[in-house]
């Protein structure tokens, strides 16, 4: 590494340069050049507020065009709906007079109420008898499989008390499009039947489209993307189901509830043109569809556009072209600087710039060049001084650790056992590096409380008292206090001060319990248990591995959370637990 300062390398080098041109002449001849064309500017943002407003316009006709149609389709349905509900309760009255078969003898009772869009009406009774009336050729409609269907499935709902409203039916020619409607018919407040009717759509929809949308094409999908009426459709569209893959329809099918004007690709005699198509949403949530070319109905806006530009292009022209050469010759080598600088921020420090320029921008990828070198030194630096300070920081942890350990003959080697368990369990865990870093050094001191216990009862050679195990109950207090005072160690002291609690509660020193219970000190735990189950203690024998492993499966739930146990038990079963316990604990604290 260079020993020379950094400010007298930049002046040596800058002297070396040849003098360059300023930047500023570059800028002042964007200025003068942009001056000349101010008024046209203006004409150009008045074309675009008033083209924008003519466009609004169009859209907002065509939305409306729409909403007509929906408009319409709705009151068909409302009125259908209304006229069913008169006729139900007129015939539940009836009902309440005499028996059905005195009060529907024959149709004449249903004849007078088919009018309007009503072109079947049908009496289905509980029992399953049937009586109806329908225009001319209705009742050969209502034996087609989708009908028959749809009545079907609207005596099933309303026998159980609701109104009924069924999905549009395509007719012929798509244009004479039905819908299923039925209500409840009710007697003494019991259901006696179902009044159902076949209500014509495709009236309403010619009406509609004839008068206002004449010039439109316009199609109608029921809320599964399903086509009942079309008007000016090309017929490949319609035989093909093509209209799904347009994408005004890819979006009613996504969200039926928007109402929006969008353009569009529209396929049409083996090309694709922009089209502008608006949808609205029925109250039932069919979709209706308006579409048009866009260029036609943009015709008035494409016309002022043209007029404009026919007077404005060489100005605009010269304009653009003066722009794109000077800007060009500011922005390219700015780019080269952007994007090496990206790669530093990526941690490539050997990116230097190449800028073949005269002016201030070649000075500023000269001084960029010598900041790169200069922090790959210094990050160079840095990374030998981090690593040291991560053996300095584990060879600490570690020494502090054993002098906990020492101080109990019967736990020497306790503490990094642990920590290697905890490791462990922790990446069988899948938690981020930071947080095996935090359980590495909350593992090694999770007993440094013991620091502040008797010798007298640490090495007691039996098991303890009450009052001796009272004051060892204290260690867990005592360790987060000392490490209380390091702000850096905030993270790692619940795994010294919870370690002794139990996940159904009844541990130590909060009693707290499940959720309650840091991750951390919930890994330890299980850790710390298990190493004490398989060493020897002034009160119990050694356990053989497998049987404390065991033994911990029994707990969970209990004494320890069974989300670490079953990560406890596939280290196990991996042979985790018997890694190398200075090699592992290098690796976590260098990865966090």
């Amino acid at each position: 590494m260079s020993s020379e300062p950094l400010a007298a390398r930049a002046a040596r080098l800058l002297a070396r340069r040849p003098r360059r041109l300023g930047l500023i002449w570059t800028l002042l001849a964007v200025l003068l050049l942009t001056s000349l064309v101010p008024l046209f500017l203006t004409a150009w943002k008045l074309m675009e507020i008033n083209g924008e407003s003519l466009e609004l316009a169009s859209r907002e006709h065509q939305l409306k065009v729409a909403a007509a149609i929906a408009q319409e389709l709705n009151g068909v349905v409302s009125g259908a709906r209304n006229q069913l509900s008169g006729v139900g309760r007129f015939l539940g009255s009836q009902l309440e007079r005499t028996s059905m078969q005195d009060a529907l003898r024959g149709d004449a009772l249903l004849e007078p109420y088919l009018k309007g869009d009503l072109r079947l009406l049908r009496y289905t009774s509980r029992e399953g008898s049937v009586i109806e009336v329908a225009v001319p050729g209705a009742l050969e409609r209502a034996k087609d499989s989708v009908v028959s269907a749809s009545l079907f499935e609207a005596f099933a709902t309303t026998m159980v008390g609701e109104e009924y409203v069924g999905r549009p039916i395509q007719g012929a020619g798509h244009s004479t499009a039905s819908v299923v409607a039925a209500v409840t018919v009710r007697a003494h407040g019991q259901i006696r039947g179902t009044l159902a009717a076949v209500v014509d759509l495709g009236t309403a929809w010619r009406r509609t489209v004839e008068s206002f949308a004449a010039q439109y094409m316009t199609f109608g999908l029921d809320d599964t993307g399903t086509l009942f009426a079309s008007s000016n459709l090309p017929p490949g569209l319609t035989e093909s189901e093509a209209y799904k893959r347009l994408e005004i329809v890819r979006r009613y099918r996504a969200d039926t509830g928007v109402s929006e004007t969008i353009p569009f690709p529209f396929p049409q005699e083996g090309r694709s043109i922009e089209m502008l198509g608006a949808r609205v949403a029925t109250r039932q949530g069919w979709g209706v569809f308006v579409v048009v070319d866009r260029a036609l109905a943009y015709a008035s806006v494409a016309e002022m556009k043209r007029s404009v530009y026919q007077w404005a292009i060489f100005a605009v022209g010269l304009a653009v072209v003066a722009a794109v050469v000077s800007a060009g010759a500011i922005t390219r080598p700015l780019k080269q600087l952007v994007e090496h600088t990206r790669r530093i921020a990526r941690g490539d420090f050997n990116a230097r710039a190449e800028v073949r320029s005269r002016n201030e921008i070649a000075d500023l990828a000269d001084t960029f060049n010598l900041m790169a070198e200069e922090i790959r030194n210094h990050v160079g630096r840095i990374k030998q001084a981090a690593e040291e300070n991560s053996h300095l920081f584990l060879g600490t942890i570690k020494a502090l650790a054993a002098a906990i350990d020492e101080k109990d003959p019967y736990t020497r080697g306790h503490s990094d056992r642990v920590h290697r368990y905890s490791v462990a369990i922790a990446r069988r865990l899948g938690l981020s590096p930071r947080d095996i870093r935090n359980i590495t050094v909350g593992a090694l001191l999770h007993d440094i409380g013991k620091i502040g216990i008797e010798d007298a009862i640490l090495r007691k050679p039996a098991a303890l008292s009450d009052k001796e195990f009272e004051i060892m109950k204290r260690h867990p207090l005592k360790g987060a206090h000392i490490m209380g005072e390091m702000p850096a160690m905030k993270e790692v002291i619940p795994a010294m001060r919870h370690h002794h609690e139990k996940w159904s509660g009844g541990g130590y020193p909060d009693n707290l319990k499940g959720e309650e219970i840091p991750m951390i000190a919930r890994i330890v735990q299980v850790a710390d248990t298990f190493d004490a189950m398989t060493t020897n203690r002034p009160y119990q024998r050694a356990m053989r591995m497998d049987a404390a492993a065991a033994r911990i499966q029994e707990l969970s739930g209990i004494v320890f959370d069974p989300r670490v146990v079953a990560a406890f038990r596939e280290a196990w079963l991996a042979g985790d637990l018997r890694g190398d316990p200075v090699a592992s604990s290098s690796a976590a604290l260098q990865a966090g």
